[in-house]
């Protein structure tokens, strides 16, 4: 008993903590990345979501959006604990946000630290405890834990359970050593729609190697998932294009990447982007697109099927289809990991927070009632109370907008003074995303909800914008014209005029 007390006295460490583009600089000399490496592949606790090829670009792409905190831990010289964070940046209030999330934020599926084991209750101690201390009231928020043992370690200490919220979820896995795996890729339900596309056209599986080819698809590919993530969520990612195209190339090029197209007769119908963990295993982080027109096809889960069968075909173990109650991870899942979502804090509000959230969730997944389907539409809601008084006055003041004066108002924003030309584009879909919820009478997601269905019953659009401001949109059924004046000269049935 004496002997093991002194062994586990003489384990000493030092830590420090980085931030902002100093912290890149150290993470990003060789000498750290060799060590970095190493620690990933010896602790027992790392996947490419703690690795240098998976963080760096993430921290360099969003830099000027994610402020890196770093904490490091050395026996002697030797790197024997990292925890790789980063800070939200309000750009409006020139302030940093206090919660801390793992870096790659929603595209890593596991967050946690590395440590070696002798040295777990230490760089406790001494790292993370010491990073509560120096950004006084930050809430550190792991998505998820994939190894228990990193928690088990420190329940023994007194005040682990005093600044931690553990909360666990089911990770739906197809594991393709499991006997019964065949069974998903052998379900009548996928082949008749996979059968279905065949008959259509001619349809190409494309697996994406080169940094020139996803440039090439990338566009497309953005404005699909913005589409339906602006509809869904109410939230619009890859902003900056060029960012997220830089961040996705620099994975490719260093095997984290894992993509592939699918096309009809030419045209991209849709892509699956995966987080390749050291070729063991696929993650899907949510990054599935796919053309509102060639909706009727099912795309996405078309394309789902063929890359789980690209996985199973290059040697991979498992796909990992992240945390959720959506029903199509359920038909492709042969088993469910168990992960954990850890929250740090000092803050007892904070704490006392998250466990009142965790009976919430509980309760409402008692009752069949979705929590993140409640978190969105409550996110939607508040968006059309905003849009309210707009609407009240519409219903005040009814009026239908015709085609004529849709474009009436956009000659006289073309020929007002001081103005840019007002530019109109035919069923561009970037066009779209440049609504927001003072627009139109609708709120963003309404609008491009709306847009979704349009899309999908193969109605065409004309968009107005100016200074990426867009002013008017015009939906109308039939053959594509050429010009906004050819709806009204050749009598085109319109469905749906939105004016600013």
């Amino acid at each position: 008993m004496h002997q093991d007390s002194s062994v586990r006295h003489s384990l000493k460490i030092e830590t420090s903590i980085l931030q902002g583009e100093a912290a890149i600089t150290v993470l990003e000399e060789a000498a750290f990345k060799s060590q970095w490496k190493k620690l990933v592949m010896h602790s027992g606790l790392g996947s490419v979501f703690q690795a240098p090829n998976f963080v760096l670009p993430w921290y360099k792409e969003n830099i000027r959006d994610f402020f890196p905190v770093v904490v490091t831990a050395y026996a002697g010289y030797r790197l024997v604990g990292l925890l790789t964070l980063a800070r939200k940046i309000h750009h409006k209030q020139g302030t940093l946000e206090k919660r801390l999330v793992g870096a790659g934020n929603y595209y890593a599926l596991y967050q946690s630290w590395l440590v070696e084991k002798p040295f777990s209750q230490e760089f406790w101690n001494k790292g993370i405890k010491r990073l509560l201390h120096e950004i006084p009231g930050c809430v550190i928020n792991l998505k998820s834990i994939h190894h228990q043992g990193i928690i088990q370690d420190l329940t023994q200490l007194s005040d682990f359970r005093k600044h931690t919220v553990v909360e666990k979820f089911l990770n739906p896995v197809l594991d393709f050593r499991e006997e019964d795996y065949d069974r998903i890729f052998a379900k009548r339900h996928f082949k008749s729609k996979i059968n279905r596309l065949n008959r259509a056209g001619n349809v190409v599986f494309e697996k994406i190697t080169s940094q020139q080819r996803l440039a090439e698809v990338f566009p497309t590919v953005a404005k699909f998932y913005a589409l339906r993530q602006g509809a869904a969520f109410n939230k619009i990612p890859f902003e900056n294009n060029d960012q997220a195209l830089s961040m996705f190339a620099a994975w490719l090029s260093d095997g984290v990447l894992h993509m592939t197209c699918l096309w009809l007769d030419g045209s991209l119908m849709g892509s699956i982007i995966m987080v390749n963990d050291f070729g063991k295993t696929g993650h899907l982080a949510g990054l599935i697109a796919y053309s509102p027109s060639h909706a009727k096809f099912s795309p996405g889960l078309v394309q789902l099927y063929q890359h789980a069968m690209l996985l199973k075909e290059e040697n991979f173990q498992n796909m990992k289809l992240s945390p959720g109650y959506d029903a199509y991870k359920d038909r492709f899942s042969n088993k469910n990991e168990e992960i954990y979502e850890l929250m740090i804090s000092n803050s007892k509000f904070q704490l006392i927070k998250r466990r009142l959230r965790i009976r919430l969730r509980n309760i409402l997944l008692s009752r069949g009632i979705r929590p993140m389907e409640l978190e969105v539409e409550w996110s939607k809601w508040r968006s059309k109370m905003r849009n309210l008084p707009r609407k009240w006055l519409r219903k005040i003041n009814p009026r239908s907008i015709t085609v004529v004066e849709l474009l009436q108002r956009m000659e006289y924003f073309k020929n007002s003074s001081n103005v840019n030309e007002v530019y109109f584009g035919r069923n561009e879909l970037d066009q779209l995303l440049l609504v927001d919820d003072q627009t139109f009478e609708l709120a963003r997601w309404e609008f491009l909800d709306d847009a979704l269905k349009r899309l999908e019953e193969n109605q065409h659009f004309f968009a107005f914008k100016q200074d990426n401001r867009l002013l008017g949109c015009v939906w109308y059924t039939g053959e594509l014209v050429s010009s906004p004046k050819d709806l009204v000269e050749k009598q085109k049935h319109v469905s749906k005029v939105f004016l600013t």
